[in-house]
């Protein structure tokens, strides 16, 4: 059920960032249709959005309430943005928060679509352009996973807490 979730909005948040960037393609003539760009662009964003509803999952399981997961999302998201860079360039924070940052999937995500679009050399072929976005893809990856871990344990811990007393008793009145 989470893994059907999960791949739900992960394609929702894929296809949010495609209509994103095809507009700033068409509109501010953003680089997206050459096919460095376009791999690229197509890597990080799965990566991007992959993390993205894993860690929207991770926050919906823990919240109890539809008004507590509002507030304590705006605040987890809006701190996130600001160290991971979505507000201010990390270049430009004190060197404690860019260190900070590279624990946000944003910042990783920031970091790829920068090595994707910004400092991409033209002569480079496709697989150095790849490669430079390696790292944070595999950051992306091992986020994901991590947060899936943490929901498959959350949900075991909760279902044991929730069932045990049922379950316990159901046992007593056969025995």
């Amino acid at each position: 059920l989470l893994a059907c979730n999960w791949v739900f909005f992960a394609a929702v948040g894929f296809l949010q960032m495609l209509v994103m960037f095809v507009f700033a393609a068409l509109v501010f003539g953003l680089d997206l249709f050459t096919a460095r760009h376009l791999t690229g662009f197509l890597l990080v964003t799965a990566a991007t959005a992959a993390a993205a509803a894993a860690f929207g999952i991770v926050l919906a399981t823990i919240c109890r309430s539809r008004a507590q997961l509002g507030a304590l999302s705006t605040i987890v998201i809006l701190v996130m943005s600001a160290l991971g860079g979505s507000m201010v360039p990390r270049f430009v924070m004190p060197a404690f928060m860019e260190v900070t940052s590279r624990f946000t999937f944003n910042g990783w995500a920031l970091d790829a679509f920068l090595e994707v679009f910004w400092y991409d050399e033209p002569g480079q072929g496709l697989l150095a352009s790849l490669a430079a976005v390696g790292l944070p893809l595999v950051v992306l990856a091992g986020m994901t996973a991590v947060f899936f871990i943490f929901l498959i344990y959350w949900v075991h811990t909760m279902g044991e807490l929730m069932v045990s007393p049922v379950g316990l008793s159901a046992v007593t009145k056969l025995a």
